[in-house]
């Protein structure tokens, strides 16, 4: 592994963490009610417990 790649891994790890907290806060702003209605936490935990991996996701 050269270190552009493994700079590059750490890059898009960071931004993949970045980006989530980024959304929870949103979402964790947003009423009661229509967390409710999307379903927030349990879809998202629900998402996260299934082992997939997000990391074509993010670009740099």
């Amino acid at each position: 592994m050269s270190v552009f790649t493994r700079v590059n891994h750490f890059v898009r790890h960071y931004r993949t963490a970045l980006n989530r907290r980024r959304t929870e806060r949103l979402i964790g702003t947003l009423p009661a009610e229509i967390r409710k209605d999307i379903g927030w936490p349990s879809h998202y935990t629900g998402l996260q417990s299934d082992g997939q991996d997000n990391r074509g996701i993010s670009r740099l």
